[in-house]
């Protein structure tokens, strides 16, 4: 290895680390703190090499996993307002950018292309700031949302205009060659999303190899950016491609979780080749241009967003909410930005005060949020906007949508899932289930069933099911490995949640309490039926309707009882809520059905448990086997006359 590039990426991360900490000493942003780490360093190393294929590799991958958090199903929710507002607020931004351009005296063509450039905002940021303020299901966050996934795919048609922006001529030869790539992408993306990689990654996942699954997700977003770089489409640009590609499929979640981990660092690399790119004597000689233009940039981003909730017909406040978060400028104008100089519209002074003023932006939104309450009470004190917003009404569709909460969630749906599945519908218990399975999750989605693809341990994945909302997390399927880390980190993002783990021998039991597990039931000690009364009683529902439900579990499926002593059964069943109970003895030796007095105490043989077998279908010419456990239902009478008639 290069040990002059080993060196730079040594000084980048050391020094980043000492600037990070005095940021959070001084509770600054972060984000603040990794722009100046690269403009500090941008000016000490001199390998433009390394610094653009690091910027280049920090944009791919952020641009990735953004591309796998836009989901169609979302989109769709909002689609009409999405694409009006978005429509609207990047038409509005581009046309006051543009009159800017032109009043600073760039020619029409560098004008418009700054209109571009400014009208995208940073959807890293926004969702980020989103998730920490907890204003994702909220208006504002769905409308912020819709405009910033129009803005994504807004962003393929203008990097395809650029070309012809560039030239000196609209030339109309051109138009087909842009017709014939727009539908060669969508070809490819159409073809791709819905065959190939939902077939692979249902491959991969059947294998359960972590390793494997990861390996074709980077094969997924590198094959699709060299694929999509044919085209004339920018490695970045595919990369968001790769991840919409991946977004549509039902193992979105467990990918996301693999690569989410990373996310934070990307977004720090992000941000430090950002900063690395800014040439620092252009940026301190234009020092008052760059912030002249951040404010004005500001100011009109602020005010084309106003305009379009006002026209959407939102809440002053909602609208101003909104405008605050959709004012910076955002990662994929970095994209446009190199694209623009390869064809001229951008000079190099130009491209040092277009990224200072985009930093300047981007670190200013964090403050600006904070200061969205007292920016509403001044909006308050001008007379059109003091039109109370209760007395705007929204279509019915847009009204707030109060998300999945107080629910439980079901890791695993085999058997015991399953049971608990039917058992919280009858209740109407709200549930989301996962599972490792890739065929049982496409079975029961079939079904009905709110369930997702993925591994209960990775915290995107919990996060997608909402744990920091849920009542009960009931572990009934899962590694022991997996297990610990699925309570740790389900308490780390919930510590309220109440956490029943299905664990496979009685030697665990201390260790998956002491991982943060309330109630710990082992495979050799186990039914459903306890689980699903244990979730019951915790919620606290009427004993009667507990009962039915119970009756028609033990009607089911007899398979879940298993016991290590004939005991240890009678006591695990003790719990029957009806006349008719359910009891167990040992056989002690081998013995034929008759020789035990069943039918004349009216009892019926419902199982018998042999070793780790349960067999049901019990004839009369049945024999006994040595330690079989024999269960039996009937009243309780009959059944004290039965072990009082028996001989041990």
């Amino acid at each position: 290895m290069d040990i002059a590039i080993l060196q730079n990426i040594s000084a980048i991360l050391i020094t980043a680390v000492i600037v990070l900490l005095i940021f959070n000493k001084l509770k600054l942003p972060t984000m603040i703190g990794l722009f100046i780490t690269g403009i500090v360093l941008g000016h000490l190393i001199n390998d433009t090499t390394m610094i653009s294929t690091l910027s280049e590799l920090g944009v791919v991958f952020l641009l990735f996993i953004i591309g796998l958090e836009f989901s169609v199903e979302k989109f769709s929710a909002i689609k009409r307002y999405a694409l009006a507002g978005g429509i609207l607020q990047v038409s509005l931004t581009t046309i006051l950018i543009t009159l800017l351009g032109l009043a600073i005296g760039l020619n029409l063509k560098s004008a418009i292309f700054l209109g571009f450039l400014v009208s995208f905002s940073s959807t890293a940021i926004v969702m980020k700031i989103m998730q920490q303020k907890h204003l994702t299901h909220s208006l504002q966050g769905r409308v912020t949302l819709g405009i910033l996934i129009f803005q994504d795919i807004a962003v393929i048609v203008v990097i395809l205009l650029i070309p012809l922006l560039g030239g000196e001529s609209i030339n109309l030869n051109a138009i087909p060659n842009i017709i014939i790539t727009i539908i060669g992408l969508a070809i490819l993306i159409f073809v791709g999303a819905k065959w190939f990689i939902p077939l692979a990654l249902k491959d991969a996942a059947k294998t359960k190899n972590r390793d494997l699954f990861l390996l074709l997700t980077l094969f997924i977003c590198m094959g699709t950016t060299f694929a999509t770089s044919f085209i004339g489409i920018g490695p970045e640009l595919g990369a968001f491609i790769a991840g919409l590609l991946i977004s549509n499929t039902e193992y979105s979640h467990q990918t996301l979780g693999y690569v989410q981990p990373f996310q934070d660092v990307f977004m720090s690399l992000f941000f430090i080749s950002i900063g690395l790119m800014v040439n620092l004597h252009l940026f301190l000689y234009n020092i008052w241009i760059i912030l002249i233009l951040t404010v004005i940039i500001l100011i009109i981003n602020f005010t084309a967003t106003l305009i379009t909730g006002m026209v959407l017909k939102l809440p002053t406040k909602v609208s101003i909410t909104i405008a605050i978060l959709l004012s910076q400028i955002g990662e994929f104008s970095f994209v446009l930005a190199s694209e623009g100089m390869k064809y001229g519209l951008m000079t190099s002074r130009f491209f040092s005060i277009f990224l200072g003023v985009s930093i300047l932006t981007m670190s200013l939104t964090p403050f600006l949020q904070k200061m969205t309450p007292k920016i509403i009470k001044q909006f308050r004190k001008i007379n059109y906007f003091q039109v109370d917003n209760e007395l705007k009404t929204l279509p019915e569709e847009f009204e707030e949508v109060k998300p999945i909460e107080d629910h439980v969630i079901l890791v695993g749906l085999g058997r015991v899932g399953k049971q608990m599945t039917k058992a919280c519908n009858q209740f109407n218990v709200p549930i989301l289930a996962v599972d490792m399975n890739p065929i049982v999750v496409e079975q029961q989605q079939e079904l009905g069933v709110p369930i997702i693809y993925g591994n209960a341990s990775n915290e995107s994945v919990l996060k997608e099911l909402r744990v920091t909302s849920a009542q009960c997390l009931v572990i009934s399927a899962s590694t022991y490995e997996g297990t610990l880390k699925t309570i740790d980190t389900a308490r780390r993002l919930n510590p309220d949640i109440h956490i029943i783990v299905r664990t496979k021998y009685l030697k665990n039991i201390e260790e998956v309490i002491d991982a943060g597990a309330d109630e710990v039931i082992p495979k050799e000690f186990e039914t459903s039926i306890l689980m699903f009364t244990r979730i019951m009683d915790y919620y606290q529902k009427d004993m009667d309707e507990i009962a039915d439900a119970v009756n028609n579990l033990r009607s089911d499926n007899y398979d879940a009882f298993r016991s290590v002593s004939s005991e240890d059964v009678s006591a695990y069943l003790s719990n029957s809520f009806t006349d008719i109970e359910v009891d167990s003895v040992r056989v002690y030796n081998d013995a034929h059905i008759s020789d035990f007095p069943f039918e004349k105490h009216d009892l019926t043989i419902t199982s018998v448990i042999r070793e780790n077998n349960t067999i049901t279908n019990i004839k009369n010419s049945f024999l006994f086997l040595e330690d079989d456990i024999i269960l039996f239902t009937g009243q309780r009478n009959d059944i004290n006359k039965f072990f009082e008639d028996i001989e041990f």
